[in-house]
């Protein structure tokens, strides 16, 4: 299984492409700008994958300062003492030495780590991939496959957005600024912890391995070392017959299930490959599987599974593959 490792650091905010992509905003801003400019623009930006990212994080940085601009609040007046008086579009020369005040001085300030506003990055995992992300103060973040977070940082807070999937948190605990996970209609609070999120179709499961969390939701509950709890859709807690170990098997490349429905159990071997699994018939879903798993064995999980189930595993014309009776 692919693994990729991603550190988050204060640096990051200081990448000399900033420059670049700082420059291109302003000259492409410019009335009339000749074809031949938006050109070279096109090859620079498909020259890597930073200078696309990077630019694309300046254009959120000048949306943002327009918004400001809107807004009467102590983040205005800030940004205003660097903010020209008339709009952002200006000659070249006036404009760069603006964007350049405004996004590389209040911006390396204001979006920093430790600035008020912070940032937002996202991250992803690929079906059948894994990745870690590593912030600056030491806190890890796993992300298990086909899973999505986006990640903001600022000096009060560092919160995460579980926009899809599964994730494995190990927090470093600091109390000026508090770790909050939100998925769903409801939000966890961290208090010193490893612990995963699982965000799922129709409820989100949070379960803690090592100190303590605080899940808030229509209600509120204190999680222990070995606790796990669900809310619905609704922010309504649900029962839930989640164990915290066999939630994170997949860390190990494992997945272990104990008298599960099939269609879930499908779903769940699904998640690891570029594949769509179903049933030949609706009625076989309550069938029940137990048994432990490897992710990344499609073909003999699928073998193992029909054996047991007195099923066969074939390909369907639209290139699912389905399972049915023998």
């Amino acid at each position: 299984m692919n693994s990729i490792s991603q550190t988050m650091t204060p640096e990051a905010d200081q990448d000399p492409i900033q420059d670049q992509a700082v420059e291109w905003l302003i000259r492409l801003s410019a009335e009339n700008c000749p074809a031949a400019e938006r050109a070279a623009f096109q090859t620079w930006l498909q020259q890597s994958p930073a200078h696309q990212a990077t630019y694309a994080q300046i254009e959120r940085r000048m949306q943002w300062l327009e918004r400001v601009g809107q807004a009467d609040s102590a983040g205005r007046k800030t940004a205003l003492q660097y903010r020209p008086a008339k709009s952002f579009v200006f000659s070249r020369q006036a404009g760069l030495a603006a964007a350049a005040t405004i996004l590389l001085g209040v911006g390396l300030a204001t979006f920093s780590p430790f600035g008020w506003y912070g940032y937002t990055r996202h991250f992803s995992a690929e079906p059948g991939a894994r990745q870690t992300v590593n912030l600056a103060d030491g806190t890890q973040l796993e992300l298990n496959t086909d899973s999505e977070v986006a990640v903001r940082v600022n000096r009060s807070q560092r919160n995460v957005d579980v926009v899809k999937g599964e994730v494995y948190f190990s927090v470093v605990h600091n109390p000026d600024q508090p770790f909050v996970v939100t998925a769903g209609a409801g939000r966890s609070v961290d208090i010193g912890t490893e612990f995963e999120v699982y965000r799922q179709a129709d409820q989100v499961v949070v379960a803690v391995h090592e100190g303590s969390v605080r899940v808030e939701a229509k209600q509120s509950r204190d999680l222990t070392a070995s606790q796990a709890v669900a809310y619905d859709r609704n922010g309504n807690f649900v029962e839930t017959a989640a164990d915290v170990e066999t939630l994170s098997a997949w860390r190990r490349g494992k997945l272990i299930f104990d008298n599960r429905r099939l269609d879930e159990v499908l779903a769940e071997i699904g998640r690891y490959h570029r594949v769509s699994i179903g049933l030949a018939d609706p009625a076989l879903a309550e069938r029940k599987v137990s048994g432990t798993f490897f992710t990344e064995r499609l073909d003999d999980n699928l073998a193992a599974i029909a054996g047991s189930l007195n099923l066969q595993v074939r390909q369907a014309g639209d290139g699912r593959i389905l399972l049915g009776k023998r």
